[in-house]
């Protein structure tokens, strides 16, 4: 489950500029360094940290060292929570290795570094944000008495609204206590996909779980989920039919809170989400592939208290579908129509 952010506390905040190089230099791009963290007052700092909260919270996705690559980062990370390491020396390594890495159509823009803590784990949080351009709009009175406005054009402008905070690392030292670093990537400009040059070749990471085992380890939690959870059987089925049809669909991401509010009846959605968390199941976005479930996303079964088992297509399966279940009293009943017999088969004939 991806980490929450809401207690982050920033410090040690160091920002370099990547920047375009000249066109008659042979690399694409150069850096401009700084010599000491940034000085912010409270506010600033207030503003910078909820500003990366909005950007992470649930939706980091895990990461861990790929030994397999050739990159500086790890060891760089390690070494900003050891004692007596020149700290902004190593910042400026990775700013370094940042002008290296990334590629030729790549967006100019800051690399922001800083320390930060979250309920007793020192982190360090490596970002890429984008410059902005803005208008500054002043009321002043003019020499004629006149109001008027003065415009003043804002460059290099970071942190707003509406500017992305284009990739984020962020790296654990509790997680990493074993050796092999670990932590969480974000990247909204690439969505789930995932710049490589980012990932791999500038931090030397790679995903902790593959698309393919996140989408299984979603489909077998979630039905879990459903089945211990206190909803209805007619509903129960109809939430199981849905999530098979989810993960049949022609889109490319999993948003498991969307899908629990979308298909989850109101009233029941605190509990699916509390009993998924606590069965781990993956409730952040991710990228979908269903290779590995396929045979079990076409069918679904119904085991009934009295040894009775009902397969059936996911598509027939709900109210006012071929097969449906409504509760009468004590017991459940299950209704099969639409279609005629055609076969009966003892178990295991072929």
């Amino acid at each position: 489950m991806a980490t929450q952010y809401s207690a982050l506390v920033l410090s040690d905040i160091v920002m370099h500029q990547i920047r375009r190089a000249p066109d008659d230099s042979p690399a694409r791009f150069e850096t401009v360094l700084t010599d000491e963290p940034v000085a912010m007052n409270a506010p600033d700092q207030d503003f910078l940290t909820r500003r990366l909260v909005r950007v992470l919270s649930g939706r980091g996705i895990p990461i861990i060292e790929d030994s397999t690559v050739m990159s500086p980062m790890p060891s760089a990370v390690r070494s900003t929570w050891k004692p007596h390491e020149d700290y902004v020396a190593l910042t400026k390594t990775m700013a370094e290795h940042l002008a290296t890495a990334q590629k030729g159509n790549a967006l100019e823009g800051l690399l922001v570094v800083a320390r930060a803590s979250l309920q007793g784990d020192d982190l360090l949080i490596v970002a890429k944000v984008e410059h902005q351009e803005a208008m500054r709009l002043e009321a002043v009175v003019n020499s004629a008495g006149h109001n008027v406005f003065n415009i003043e054009r804002l460059q290099d402008l970071v942190f707003g609204d509406a500017a992305k905070i284009y990739k984020v690392g962020i790296f654990s030292r509790a997680q990493s206590a074993t050796g092999i670093l670990s932590g969480e990537i974000v990247d909204e400009q690439n969505g789930l996909g995932f710049a490589a040059y980012f990932l791999q070749r500038y931090l030397g990471m790679k995903l902790r779980e593959e698309p393919a085992v996140l989408t299984e380890r979603f489909l077998t939690g979630m039905s879990a989920v459903i089945n211990a959870s206190t909803l209805p059987p007619e509903t129960r089925m109809e939430v199981q039919s849905a999530l098979a049809s989810e993960l049949r669909s022609n889109s490319t991401s999993v948003i498991p809170v969307a899908f629990i509010r979308a298909h989850v009846p109101q009233g029941h959605q605190t509990e699916v989400t509390t009993l998924a968390s606590e069965r781990d199941v993956p409730l952040m976005k991710f990228a979908k592939d269903a290779s590995r479930v396929q045979s079990r996303l076409t069918r679904i079964r119904l085991d009934l208290s009295n040894d009775v088992h009902i397969i059936a297509p996911a598509d027939e399966v709900g109210e006012g579908k071929a097969v449906s279940v409504t509760a009468e009293g004590v017991e459940d009943v299950v209704t099969v129509r639409g279609g005629r017999l055609n076969n009966v088969k003892a178990n295991g004939s072929r």
